[in-house]
């Protein structure tokens, strides 16, 4: 197939890498120069002196590579990173910086690992547009990973991270057209497939417009017995090809969407969905169901509780209220209501202290009959809302910042549009009254 028609339709941003660029670096002199922008403190933001010192000795090109490459490499192995493990060398887990933004942290990669796993373990598990091989790491647990890239940059990385990244079963990197088929699709017994997703040079949630395209996909999934078929958060999921959605969240973060084909699929059920809650530190949590809408709201009790956006995605909200007892405030589930103190891993919580209908000029007149002594304060004030309202919340939080450390949660309820004045349980208001205006 012409690459040239490839390309016209898949363009990555590599930051102005090029491969003979980033090769570069695997030298002698490259490791040199790799070694000296690694001493510079503040990579992001290099001072006039610093480039300076690097360009006697070496080509704009191959500094902006070291440079990229370095500050890439620090975000991934960070305390924070989507590549932070005891079992990584960071000096050598290379990226550029789109490839790094879109690819699955090891924490949800081995998550779907464990899918895989339980349905296939040990055998080839085929990792489509592998990237710079997020995925192909932590399905590496489960079985042998073939990882196919087109981009000849980001296959080389992928190819180049295997040293960084120890992995239980063996890893083979390759750079092709996953439309052309370079391996016997008889011998795979799952896949994994990251479709990009653009259209006219912009990120699209439509399922028609991903590369491959989904006529690749379907084949995928007809011809191989478990596949996974990764999607944003935003997709349109009445599009898809029949099979067991997932959502899944980071840290708070809905970070992709999952559909599981064949035999995983049967294992979950293909007419259910299902959210997974990723937190560091901890286990994952997950809460299976059929979709369904919110049918009746409620007024706020003494707690309301922010559902996690997977949760809330994947039309789980009204399962979840069944399971923790709780009552729905807003339309989307987004927001609920208890009398009780809960703790849960789809829930952050925030103690009433008032409701009132919203109004900017009702909100500041109550703060400031109800500020807090300076010295308790100790934040700013926050505000959060839900169901599109409009709402300029950084023009209200400007307007409201004398009188923090209040959340201010605005959403459409019961009875319209509402302000509940809240506190997060680490920085609750002595008394124990809820008042409620209207």
């Amino acid at each position: 197939m012409d690459r040239h028609w490839i390309y016209a339709d898949y363009m990555p941003d590599n930051t102005g890498c090029t491969l003979a660029s980033v090769h570069f670096l695997t030298t002698p002199g490259g490791r040199e120069l790799l070694e000296s922008v690694e001493r510079i403190a503040d990579i992001a933001h290099m001072d006039v002196a610093s480039i300076a010192h690097l360009r006697r000795r070496w080509s704009a090109q191959h500094i902006h590579a070291a440079t990229t490459i370095c500050e890439c490499r620090r975000r991934a192995s960070a305390d924070t990173g989507k590549f932070f493990a005891s079992h990584m060398s960071p000096h050598e887990f290379w990226a550029v910086p789109e490839a790094l933004e879109q690819a699955t942290s090891q924490a949800v990669a081995a998550h779907k690992a464990t899918r895989f796993a339980a349905a296939m373990p040990g055998s080839l598990i085929l990792d489509a547009c592998c990237g710079i091989g997020g995925d192909a790491f932590g399905l590496a647990a489960a079985g042998p990973v073939l990882a196919v890239e087109v981009d000849p940059l980001r296959a080389w990385l992928a190819h180049h991270n295997t040293r960084a990244i120890k992995t239980r079963h063996p890893l083979t990197v390759i750079q092709a057209d996953i439309r052309q088929a370079p391996f016997q699709i008889s011998s795979i017994a799952g896949f994994h497939i990251d479709p990009a997703r653009r259209s006219g040079g912009r990120r699209s949630p439509r399922y028609e417009d991903m590369f491959p395209e989904p006529a690749i996909i379907e084949a995928l999934i007809r011809q191989i017995p478990c596949g996974a078929v990764k999607l944003s958060p935003a997709t349109d999921f009445s599009k898809l090809p029949p099979g067991h959605l997932e959502l899944i969240s980071e840290n708070r973060v809905t970070v992709q969407a999952v559909l599981w084909t064949g035999k995983i699929a049967a294992t979950l059920d293909s007419t259910a969905r299902s959210a997974t809650i990723i937190r560091k530190h901890r286990p994952p949590w997950s809460i299976t169901g059929k979709p369904e809408s919110i049918t009746r709201l409620f007024p706020p009790a003494t707690w309301i509780y922010e559902v996690d956006g997977a949760v809330i995605r994947s039309s789980l909200c009204p399962e979840l209220l069944r399971r923790v007892s709780c009552s729905a405030l807003s339309n989307d589930g987004g927001y609920i209501t208890s009398v009780n103190d809960l703790t849960h891993p789809a829930l952050t919580a925030f103690r009433v202290s008032h409701v009132m209908d919203y109004s900017p000029r009702n909100l500041k007149h109550w703060l400031g009959e109800n500020k807090i002594p300076t010295a308790s304060a100790g934040g700013c004030i926050e505000i959060k809302t839900r169901g599109g309202l409009g709402i300029d919340t950084d023009a209200l939080q400007r307007r409201l910042k004398d009188f923090g450390p209040w959340t201010i949660l605005i959403y459409r309820g019961i009875n319209g549009i509402t302000a509940a004045i809240t506190q997060r349980p680490s920085a609750q208001p002595a008394s124990d009254s809820i008042h409620v205006a209207r």
